[in-house]
């Protein structure tokens, strides 16, 4: 028991447990574009060039190192060289986390995973997903902890978040001359979570919850709206201790400067619900999940109806050689409340709130970050558009989605990814006709015994249709990760 008391009251050795990793990867395609997916959901590190590559090398601390003391401290930073990417050098990740029982603190910007999701399988998330660059931030978060007087039986979670995107100086070079862009823009984070069930007691569990975020403050750069008529005068948002808390509450906001007499909420706001349910049995799990996307006002309740959505399945199979897990997916952002807005007026007593636009905002350069969606991948990135312009010009889509993997050995895994897409452009751009679009992916890993450390991933990318083109691709990498300092 002293042993015990001594170690867990000493402090972290924030020079032990220190892990490195180096990886290197080259893309080389046909088409016009490097296919979907071997650029898609990889934190920003995908480059849609048909023929890319890029270096990167990163020193980590886990907080897993002190997972017998109260206090855990960890800390990363990762830096990416890039050939036909978007900057010639990156800042990947840089953060410092601390951790004190069932709250954590992370200031930087770190990859994250996708709420209640697969992430090595699924299409992507709505609001948040796994294809932009993190965006460095100060996040709190409260891990599951039991309500009292429930028995673990319902259990509460959540988070809390203000950060900054890192891409102004990008959007200046890169977006057409007189189109719309922005610098210094804040964001902010905000989830909460009910958890129900208890797996040691019965195998069905459950999840309900919404996530909430936003873009404010900093600059817009040639816009004009009600009380902005000069295209020229850059746009200064307020970034004062009001506009943080209406990024936090925008209900009782004042609006944007461009918004006249007839007001919205301030900055750009958008979410989603997420709810999903798991039974588990003995070497096998199924797991079925549902999130409603919303922007601003007009679908944060539910009476324009549950028309746009994510909804997905994923089973674990009992250990076999071959398949894993599988996983299907349907997506689909066509309604946005409906094609017909309109302030209410005088005359025109009853407001009619739709043309949700996903992703697009009047002041904002949208939904993305480094010319990438924050969100879906499957609602097209700015960084696709030609001539250059932060706009997204198809939001209105459904896709079906499958995704599986499997480990024939121990030394080999794969996944195959393949989705299909229909595609409308926006309500303010439509497409003349509906255009289909078709992504694969087969991908291998192999981490040989012999080489400790090392593996290689061989990926095949394929896309058919009309929105990305016909595109085919390989892109192979190689890593090394170890432990430098025990």
């Amino acid at each position: 028991m002293a042993i015990s008391i001594h170690a867990f009251a000493q402090s972290p050795d924030l020079g032990k447990g220190i892990s490195y990793s180096i990886e290197t990867s080259g893309t080389l395609s046909t088409g016009d574009n490097a296919p979907l997916w071997l650029t898609a959901n990889r934190q920003g590190l995908g480059s849609i060039e048909r023929n890319s590559a890029y270096e990167r090398a990163g020193l980590f601390r886990s907080m897993d190192h002190d997972s017998l003391r109260q206090w855990r401290l960890g800390y990363g930073i990762d830096l990416v060289a890039t050939q036909n990417g978007v900057a010639n050098v990156m800042v990947h990740q840089a953060y410092a986390e601390a951790a004190y029982k069932k709250i954590s603190v992370i200031i930087g910007a770190k990859e994250r995973a996708i709420d209640l999701r697969n992430n090595h399988l699924t299409s992507g998330g709505m609001s948040l997903g796994i294809n932009a660059t993190p965006t460095p931030q100060v996040l709190v978060e409260v891990d599951e902890f039991s309500v009292p007087f429930t028995n673990h039986w319902w259990k509460l979670s959540g988070r809390l978040g203000y950060g900054m995107t890192t891409d102004g100086h990008w959007q200046k070079s890169w977006a057409a001359e007189e189109t719309k862009r922005t610098g210094n823009i804040l964001t902010h984070e905000k989830a909460f979570y009910m958890h129900f069930g208890r797996e040691d007691r019965f195998p069905l569990t459950g999840v309900v919850g919404i996530q909430m975020f936003a873009q404010f403050g900093g600059t817009s750069y040639n816009i004009t709206g009600r009380n902005h008529r000069d295209k020229s005068i850059p746009l200064h948002h307020p970034e004062n201790l009001n506009a943080f808390w209406h990024a936090f509450w925008p209900m009782g906001s004042n609006g944007d400067e461009t918004d006249g007499t007839v007001t919205n909420v301030e900055g750009n706001q958008l979410g989603s619900y997420n709810v999903a349910l798991q039974w588990k049995g003995k070497g096998w799990a199924v797991r079925t999940y549902a999130e409603r996307f919303f922007e601003d006002h007009s679908m944060l309740t539910f009476q324009y109806g549950i028309y746009d959505h994510l909804l997905g399945i994923d089973a674990t199979l009992p250990h076999n050689r071959w398949v894993s897990h599988v996983l299907v997916e349907h997506l689909s952002t066509k309604d946005q409340a409906g094609p017909v807005y309109h302030d209410a007026t005088h005359n025109m007593p009853d407001a009619i709130a739709g043309v949700d636009n996903y992703y697009n905002h009047s002041n904002y350069a949208g939904w993305q970050h480094w010319g990438m969606t924050m969100g879906h991948p499957f609602i097209t990135a700015p960084l696709y558009n030609s001539p250059h312009e932060l706009f997204f010009f198809n939001n209105r889509v459904q896709a079906w989605h499958i995704g599986l993997d499997g480990n024939p050995c121990s030394e080999v895994n794969w996944r195959f990814l393949l989705s299909l897409t229909q595609n409308w452009g926006c309500y303010y751009f439509p497409l003349s006709d509906m255009q289909r679009q078709w992504h694969g992916l087969l991908e291998v890993d192999y981490a040989p015994k012999q080489f400790k450390g090392w593996s290689a991933q061989l990926g095949l990318g394929l896309d058919h249709g009309d929105i990305n083109g016909n595109n085919t691709g390989f892109q192979l990498k190689i890593r090394k990760k170890g432990i430098l300092i025990p």
